[in-house]
């Protein structure tokens, strides 16, 4: 007998395969949580050099202190990474005029100051990630994915060795670990790493959901499964734009998309080892077992 006609056998689409896919819908949250949150973890706000010595321009208004210690950009604006080496006080009797000795103008020499009305602060500003700089910023959505990409190496051979659902509790408690670590990084390399190592560990929760869902639905519904866990990836963008509206602090964010995994482990323990896996590995009795019990909860009691 097929493992299909098997499920048939057990009541195919029932009530044990809806609450399956709920919880696995639930863990498909997680995904797009961390997979797009550098978009909110780096952002960049507006930024100018910092200005040393501003007491000595009490009688200046902030406009003027930067019109006398940033050069402007050809669009009217100040620059982001270039300040005066020296006050430019003729500029306040004409501030349309240009020096015309470019020597005066350097790099920032004090750090920066940031624009902090859409974010109490991001990677970018903890480490002043802009400028010479910002390819790190940008670096650490590249070291997440490579993470992603060496995970999807080792958990798909993992779960055919040890099953599914033992590699996705793996997969949700090292993502739990390593995205905590992540929100405690003090370092801009200890962030790097622990974002790579949360990749790796997404990276099963990525490749396992979906497969565990179909192993446990009948043919016909295996289209709908999809769908289902693609609209809950859908759902994962817009808690994490909620998200990132409510919690404007680096690291509150990553504990914030970080946390519903720990729910996701909660809920897993519910959700039985795939039966088709078990079968493939001669471990029938458990396979039986499990069977049982979705034969039970979808009401087909004569089934043996």
């Amino acid at each position: 007998m097929k493992f299909e006609d098997l499920l048939l056998e057990t009541g195919g689409f029932g009530r044990f395969q809806i609450l399956i896919l709920a919880v696995l819908c639930l863990l498909r949250i997680n995904l797009p949580m961390h997979f797009l949150l550098h978009n909110f973890l780096a952002a960049t706000p507006s930024h100018h050099c910092a200005i040393p010595h501003q007491e000595a321009f009490v009688n200046l208004t902030m406009e003027e202190v930067l019109l006398i210690s940033i050069p402007r950009k050809p669009d009217g604006t100040f620059s982001s990474c270039e300040m005066f080496s020296q006050p430019q006080f003729h500029l306040l009797l004409n501030s349309s005029l240009q020096p015309e000795n470019k020597s005066i103008i350097q790099h920032c020499q004090h750090g920066w100051v940031y624009d902090h009305s859409q974010f109490t602060s991001t990677i970018s500003t903890q480490w002043d990630l802009v400028c010479e700089q910002r390819g790190l910023n940008q670096a650490t959505a590249t070291f997440f994915f490579i993470g992603v990409t060496m995970g999807a190496m080792v958990f798909g051979y993992l779960s055919d060795r040890f099953g599914r659902k033992t590699m996705l509790q793996l997969s949700l408690v090292c993502s739990v670990v390593f995205g905590m670590l992540s929100a405690a990084s003090v370092s801009y390399t200890m962030l790097a790493i622990t974002r790579t190592l949360t990749g790796v560990a997404l990276s099963g929760l990525s490749l396992i959901v979906l497969p565990l869902g179909m192993e446990w639905v009948d043919v016909q519904h295996r289209t709908f499964t999809g769908i289902l866990t693609s609209i809950f990836w859908s759902v994962g963008n817009m808690l994490l734009a909620l998200a990132a509206y409510l919690v404007r602090e680096w690291h509150w964010l990553l504990v914030a998309v970080t946390a519903p995994c720990v729910l996701s482990i909660v809920c897993l323990w519910w959700v039985p080892e795939s039966a088709r896996w078990l079968i493939a590995k001669g471990k029938v009795k458990h396979a039986h077992r499990h069977l049982l019990r979705c034969a039970r909860t979808n009401g087909r009691k004569d089934f043996a």
